[in-house]
C-alpha cells in the first residue's frame, strides 16, 4: 500500500475506535444511571438453610462463602422478611444459574421452575424469573429455594431485586441497553451480510467469506442476547435461552477458524492445514453437542468444561498461526490479527469471570452486559474491514490484470480484439461441438489510399470501417482485427440469412459514412462467408481459410468490374 493509503487506513481505524468507545461510554453511562431507579433490594439479614445447617444474618454480597462445594439436588433456602413498603404491585426478579427455583410467601408457593426436571436429571437453564408478589406482601416472609442441577452450579448469591410491576420489563431491558443494541445489531448485520453474499458470490466467487462473516455475526448476536438473558424479553423460556447460549458459544470457533485460514494467506501450507484441522474439530464439537442435546443423552451445559479445555488451543491457533510474519502480511491479515489479539484478552477476561470473579454478587452479570457484546462487535467490525481491504486489493489486481490483458489482446488502433485473441477463440471452437459462421472482411484500396493521401488517411480508413462493422454487427464482442486491413467476425448464434442482412447493412453504411465524412475515397470492403458445417475436419483454421478464399475471390471479381 502507498503511504497515502496507509495514512487513510490509519485514520479510519482511529475514527472507528473513538466511535466505538463513545458508544460504549454513552450506553454504559445510561445503564449506570438507570440501573438504580425504581429497584429495591434486601441486601442484608438473610437466613440460609442447607439441610440441618442454618446460617443467620448473611448479606447477599457475602454469601459466596455459603455456596462452597455445592452438590447436585441439595436444597438451599434463603429467607428474609419483605421489608419494602409499596402501594403498587411489585415484581420479584430472581436470577438462578443451572438451578431449579421455588418462591414462597408465608410458606405459600407462588412460583416454581425446574424442580421436576432436576429430579428427573433433565436440563435446567440459567436465567431470570419474574414473579408477581401477592397484593398483601409487606412484612411477609419470603423464601427462595434453590436446587442445583449440577455440582457447583451455585457459586454466589442470586440476584434478588424488586421492581414496580408496570415498569419491570422496561427496567430490565434498560439495564441491558448496550447488550441488546449490540446483539440485535450483530444478528441483523449477519443476516444482511449472508443475503448480500448470495448475490455477491453469484457475480464473483471470491466474496464467499462474506457469508462466513455473516454466520459469525449472527451467531455472536444470538450468543450476546442469550448471555445477557435479553432473549427472555421475546421468550420466557429459560431453558431455551440457555440452549441457544451454549450452542451459539460452541459454534463461534468454527467460522472464526475458517476465516483465520482464509485470511492467513502469508502462512505456510502446513499452518493453513493445521488451521483447517482445528476447524473440522470445532465443527465436530458443535455437532456432537447438538446431537447430544437433541437426543437427550447429555445437556449442552455439561460440556462447558470440555469446551473451555478445547478453547485454549483454538485461541492459540487463531492468535499465533502465521503471526510471526507480520511484515509480509497484507492489510487484511493485519486487521484480522489485531482482532484476534483483542479477542484473546477478552476470552481470558471472560474465563476469569466465569471461574474466579463469578463468586462476587452480581458482578459477572453486570460485566457481561457490556464486555461480551463489545468484544463481539469489535471483532465483527475488524473482520469486515479486513475483508473489505482484501476485496479492495483484489479489485486493484483485477484492474491491473484487465489492463495488461487489454494491452495484450486488443488492437491499439481500433480497440478490437487482435489476432492473438482470435487464436484463443479458434482453440475454444476446436474443443467444442458448436456450429458457427465466419465472416472474413478485407478493405479494398488501402494501399492506394496510403500512396495517394498518406498513412494518416489510411489509418482513418481503417478506423472508419471498424466503426461501421461494430455498428452493423451489434458491438465488438465477436470482431477481430487479424491483419492490417483484414477483419474477422465469428458468431455461433446467427443464421446465414441474418448474416447476409448484416453484410448488406455494412455496404449501406459504407456509402453513408463515406458521404458524411467527406473523404476523398470510397469505403469499400470484400467479404467471404464460411460455415463450420462445410469443413469435415472441424478445425476453425480450415473454416477461416475457406472464408478467406471466398473473400479473395470476391475481391478479384470486384477488381475486374472496376477495371
Amino acid at each position: 500500500m502507498t503511504k497515502a493509503k496507509k495514512e487513510s487506513l490509519g485514520e479510519i481505524i482511529i475514527c472507528f475506535i473513538i466511535a466505538v468507545f463513545l458508544v460504549l461510554f454513552v450506553f454504559g453511562g445510561i445503564e449506570a444511571h438507570s440501573s438504580g431507579s425504581n429497584v429495591f433490594e434486601l441486601p442484608g439479614g438473610w437466613k440460609v438453610q442447607n439441610g440441618d445447617k442454618t446460617i443467620l444474618n448473611v448479606p447477599l454480597e457475602e454469601m459466596s462463602g455459603v455456596f462452597r462445594n455445592v452438590k447436585r439436588k441439595e436444597s438451599y433456602i434463603l429467607t428474609h422478611p419483605i421489608s419494602i413498603s409499596s402501594h403498587d404491585p411489585l415484581i420479584l426478579r430472581v436470577y438462578s444459574r443451572l438451578s431449579a427455583i421455588r418462591v414462597l410467601v408465608d410458606n405459600r408457593q407462588i412460583y416454581s421452575y425446574g424442580v421436576q426436571e432436576v429430579e428427573n436429571q433433565k436440563m435446567v437453564g440459567s436465567g431470570y424469573h419474574f414473579i408477581l408478589l401477592p397484593s398483601s406482601f409487606y412484612e411477609k416472609e419470603l423464601k427462595i429455594e434453590l436446587i442445583p442441577s449440577e455440582d457447583n452450579a451455585i457459586t454466589s448469591a442470586p440476584e434478588i431485586v424488586f421492581t414496580p410491576a408496570d415498569a419491570s420489563i422496561s427496567i430490565y431491558s434498560r439495564d441491558r441497553m448496550f447488550g441488546i443494541f449490540s446483539g440485535l445489531f450483530l444478528f441483523t448485520a449477519g443476516i444482511f451480510l449472508m443475503i448480500l453474499s448470495v448475490m455477491a458470490v453469484y457475480m464473483d466467487r471470491r466474496f464467499y467469506p462474506l457469508a462466513i462473516i455473516g454466520l459469525f455475526s449472527c451467531t455472536a448476536g444470538i450468543w450476546c442476547l442469550s448471555t445477557i438473558k435479553a432473549l427472555q424479553l421475546f421468550s420466557g423460556d429459560v431453558t431455551l435461552n440457555s440452549i441457544l447460549e451454549y450452542l451459539s458459544m460452541y459454534l463461534l470457533p468454527v467460522p472464526a477458524l475458517f476465516l483465520s485460514r482464509h485470511f492467513r494467506q502469508s502462512a505456510s501450507p502446513g499452518t493453513r492445514k493445521f488451521i483447517g484441522f482445528m476447524t473440522v474439530l470445532s465443527a465436530g464439537f458443535f455437532l456432537t453437542a447438538f446431537i447430544l442435546q437433541v437426543s437427550g443423552i447429555a445437556e449442552v451445559t455439561k460440556l462447558t468444561k470440555y469446551f473451555h479445555y478445547f478453547l485454549l488451543p483454538v485461541i492459540l491457533t487463531l492468535l499465533l498461526a502465521g503471526s510471526s510474519k507480520w511484515r509480509r502480511m497484507k492489510a487484511s491479515e493485519k486487521m484480522y490479527q489485531m482482532g484476534m489479539v483483542f479477542v484473546f484478552f477478552m476470552v481470558i477476561f471472560e474465563l476469569s469471570i466465569y471461574y474466579v470473579v463469578n463468586v462476587l454478587y452480581k458482578f459477572s452479570i453486570q460485566i457481561n452486559t457490556v464486555i461480551t457484546p463489545f468484544s463481539s462487535m469489535v471483532l465483527i467490525v475488524v473482520m469486515t474491514i479486513g475483508f473489505l481491504l482484501e476485496i479492495y486489493d483484489m479489485r486493484l489486481k483485477d484492474t491491473e490484470r484487465n489492463r495488461l490483458q487489454k494491452l495484450a489482446f486488443r488492437d491499439q488502433m481500433t480497440d478490437l480484439m487482435n489476432r492473438g485473441m482470435c487464436e484463443r477463440r479458434f482453440e475454444e471452437l476446436k474443443n467444442s461441438d458448436v456450429s458457427y459462421f465466419m465472416l472474413d472482411m478485407d478493405l479494398n484500396g488501402l494501399k492506394a489510399v496510403n500512396d495517394a493521401h498518406g498513412h494518416q488517411m489510411g489509418d482513418r480508413y481503417i478506423m472508419l470501417f471498424s466503426g461501421i462493422i461494430i455498428k452493423a454487427l451489434g458491438g465488438d464482442r465477436n470482431i477481430y482485427r487479424v491483419g492490417g486491413d483484414e477483419f474477422l467476425y465469428i458468431d455461433s448464434e446467427i443464421t446465414e440469412e441474418e448474416l447476409n442482412k448484416k453484410i448488406d447493412f455494412i455496404r449501406k453504411l459504407e456509402k453513408i459514412i463515406g458521404r458524411e465524412e467527406g473523404i476523398p475515397f470510397d469505403i469499400d470492403a470484400s467479404f467471404g462467408v464460411a460455415w463450420s458445417g462445410e469443413v469435415d475436419t472441424g478445425d476453425p483454421e480450415d473454416v477461416y481459410r475457406l472464408a478467406d478464399r471466398r473473400m479473395y475471390g470476391l475481391k478479384k471479381r470486384m477488381k475486374k468490374e472496376r477495371e
